[in-house]
């Protein structure tokens, strides 16, 4: 079993960071660049980070706050919120960041990813897709912030975007997130069976046992937590030490 990453997921409304529930209901949970600095110094490897509006507001993510969160600590810097071309993700780049995310544009234009890839490597551009249960078709991809369904077969939008140059997945259950009660461990076992290059959990996680059910029953390259760094009494290091505890190895920063 290959060393899993453990990736704090921060979600950006305005200057601060939020936490909510199925992509609502968000309250507030502080400031970016203090968080950020708390995960660096309790080990992450890396962290996630997402402003929640900015597609629906037509703009691009702050850079501004980009380069002061990279400024402040040395974890690496994945970054998503209005990213449609490349000229925003050479923003990003500029900015600090080492990945750039994308997710609605990628969804209703797959082939969007290709001069991404072919200008800044496969392995700086993630997709972010979030998927939403639904009773006659299994799971149904949502794009901006949860607000919109796709009419897209979720298995050939994988396909189409891992052909294009996707060079990672995070995927996220929108039915759990945020609700701490466990992954949707049907829909990641089937996004593994689809895609290639790295998965990235993402939506549930609420406990330690959480995160061992889920990396004893699909073999994913990492994880990513929001509330549950937030709202309980976990962190990084405890995390991975669990983790340890159980035979499941984990990524060192």
């Amino acid at each position: 079993m290959m060393p899993k990453r453990i990736i704090p997921q921060f979600l950006l409304k305005g200057s601060r960071l939020v936490k909510g529930t199925s992509f609502r209901d968000h309250v507030d949970v502080g400031d970016p660049v203090s968080q950020a600095m708390i995960q660096d110094a309790q080990g992450a490897e890396e962290i996630v980070l997402v402003d929640v509006d900015a597609t629906r507001e037509g703009r691009l993510v702050d850079t501004s706050l980009i380069s002061r969160m990279v400024e402040r600590c040395r974890l690496p810097i994945a970054v998503g919120g209005g990213v449609g071309n490349v000229d925003d993700a050479s923003r990003l780049f500029v900015a600090g960041a080492d990945k750039v995310i994308v997710n609605t544009a990628a969804v209703l234009n797959p082939s969007m990813i290709r001069p991404l890839a072919e200008r800044f490597g496969a392995q700086s551009v993630v997709v972010s897709l979030d998927l939403k249960r639904n009773s006659k078709r299994g799971w149904v991809p949502v794009v901006r912030s949860g607000e919109e369904e796709v009419d897209l077969d979720f298995v050939y939008l994988l396909e189409a975007l891992e052909a294009n140059g996707a060079g990672e997945f995070i995927v996220t259950s929108v039915d759990r997130e945020g609700t701490l009660s466990g992954f949707d461990l049907d829909m990641l076992k089937v996004v593994r069976e689809v895609v290639k290059v790295p998965l990235i959990a993402s939506g549930g996680a609420g406990n330690y046992l959480h995160l061992v059910e889920l990396f004893l029953s699909i073999d994913l390259e990492g994880v990513g937590i929001g509330k549950m760094l937030a709202l309980r009494d976990y962190d990084v290091v405890r995390i991975k030490a669990f983790l340890k505890g159980r035979g499941i190895p984990v990524r060192e920063a």
